[in-house]
């Protein structure tokens, strides 16, 4: 009796302390472990993502460097040493390789091209890389040559069907330690012809150093003397004043092959061109550099989602080189020409001189490349047949004028870039009768642009694009 009285006096003054007992521990230990390795996939998910992220632009970056040394060799010598092989894995482009042709494309319909005969003095079809460094990527690098046909150049000046070569180079990583995965691969294409064939292709010589800006002028001492027209992302009214509509979110390509009356449409139907609005962008938030958002204006299937510099409108090169008012590809050629149209003149639009476009523009992927622009300037009539007078630069050569980077170099990349183009035209002072209005048309030349797209940032407050004319008629507003 005692010792049961001693024991609860014990328990009473150390009080009731339970413990774990031995399955309470078992089960912490199992969560533990679990959520450990939860943890460990994730971390090693993201380990493998990076990796496989930094693997993806060495082999973009080396792709876009190997094209553009191989450009660098001269015309008559760009071909291959050796037949390229041919192979049965979907995943290595020797796939695409048919006997003495190679498919151009790398999935759907087909689209063969002649391999440019082998020369003993030529480059070899493929080599191993390391590009070292921390990233460790290793791998193969790919290369084809072909020759094309251009059916738009004359037979007196492209005989045969062998008017220029097309450059293919596609660099696969291998698959890392540990990963049984096959890899896939990138691809750069790159038109190059000859330069004795065709010498509009050769660089532009450098433009002459811009002027100083110039004051503002006093509108009570000083007429204006220039009108600006800025470049929107709303589709032109049929008649009237158009009013901006305001960009909410990407949105499909405006097709704006048509005209005013056909009204907004995208894809393969004709639609009305986007306006040149008499007032810059608005600016909902000056203090918020991001609002408003950069928006895709082309967010098509065919053409590259970037989420970076995918953004404004993507404009395809042509099908055939030189510059063309009237796209000449046979796919989407609503994605080769993008025109913008202003309101109808209410009065004579005297354009006394010259015509200045300043716009944003990058790389996609800000890929190194080369580029050239197209731009048109026109005059156009609802009523008329037809619709567009072209003007033509001061010479009188040429319907459109050109745009390449001094000395041929490297698009604007990293950064949207502003650029300033000035078009001095014949016939001035050249107007616009009452009714008819004034249109831009911007496109990509093929034969120095070895990329699919190059990016145009408009209608947003801190990418103002705009077309700025000379004139001693500005409009009322303007």
């Amino acid at each position: 009796m005692m010792a049961g009285v001693t024991a609860r006096a014990v328990r009473a003054r150390l009080g009731d302390e339970t413990g774990l007992t031995l399955i309470e521990v078992l089960v912490g230990a199992i969560i533990l472990v679990l959520g450990a390795a939860a943890t460990f996939g994730i971390l090693a998910t993201a380990t493998k993502n990076a990796q496989r992220a930094k693997a993806s632009q060495v082999v973009l970056d080396l792709a876009q460097e190997e094209v553009e040394r191989l450009r660098g060799i001269p015309y008559s010598s760009l071909a291959l040493n050796t037949p390229p092989a041919t192979s049965s894995e979907p995943l290595n482009p020797n796939s695409r390789v048919s006997g003495s042709q190679f498919d151009l494309t790398r999935g759907g319909s087909a689209d063969y091209a002649p391999l440019i005969p082998p020369d003993e003095n030529g480059i070899s079809p493929e080599s191993e890389f390391s590009s070292g460094g921390d990233s460790g990527v290793t791998g193969t690098v790919y290369r084809y040559v072909v020759w094309r046909n251009d059916p738009e150049c004359p037979e007196e000046q492209c005989p045969g069907e062998e008017d220029y070569k097309q450059l293919i180079v596609a660099v696969r990583p291998d698959a890392p330690a540990g990963q049984a995965a096959s890899r896939g691969y990138v691809e750069v294409q790159s038109e190059i012809v000859d330069p004795d064939t065709f010498p509009e292709a050769e660089p532009d010589p450098e433009p002459e150093p811009e002027p100083e800006p110039e004051p503002e002028p006093d509108p009570e001492e000083d007429p204006l003397t220039a009108q600006q027209f800025f470049l929107s992302d709303t589709p032109c009214a049929a008649s009237g004043e158009t009013t901006r509509e305001e960009i909410t979110g990407d949105h499909l390509l405006h097709n704006t092959l048509g005209s005013c009356a056909d009204g907004v449409q995208s894809g393969a139907t004709a639609g009305a061109p986007d306006a040149l609005l008499l007032s810059a962008p608005p600016d909902p938030d000056p203090e918020d550099e991001f609002n408003p958002l950069l928006y895709d204006y082309s967010d098509d299937f065919y053409l590259e989602p970037t989420p970076d510099t995918d953004k404004g409108v993507q404009i395809r090169r042509d099908d055939t080189s030189g510059c063309h008012f009237d796209p000449t590809g046979s796919s989407n050629p609503e994605s080769q020409t993008h025109r913008w149209v202003s309101d109808p003149m209410a009065a004579p639009f005297e354009m006394t001189e010259k015509a200045t476009l300043e716009f944003s523009t990058r790389t996609l992927n800000d890929a190194l490349h080369t580029g050239t622009l197209c731009l048109f300037l026109f005059e156009r009539s609802d009523s008329g047949s037809p619709p567009d007078t072209p003007l033509t630069d001061k010479s009188g050569a040429t319907a459109y004028w050109k745009y390449t980077p001094e000395g041929n170099g490297f698009w604007p990349r990293f950064a949207w870039a502003k650029i300033r183009v000035t078009m001095f035209f014949a016939g001035a002072p050249y107007t616009i009768s009452p009714g008819d209005r004034l249109g831009l048309a911007i496109g990509v030349e093929r034969a120095n642009t070895p990329a699919d797209a190059i990016p145009i940032m408009y209608d947003h407050p801190n990418y103002p694009t705009r077309l700025e004319v000379d004139t001693e008629t500005p409009i009322a507003g303007g």
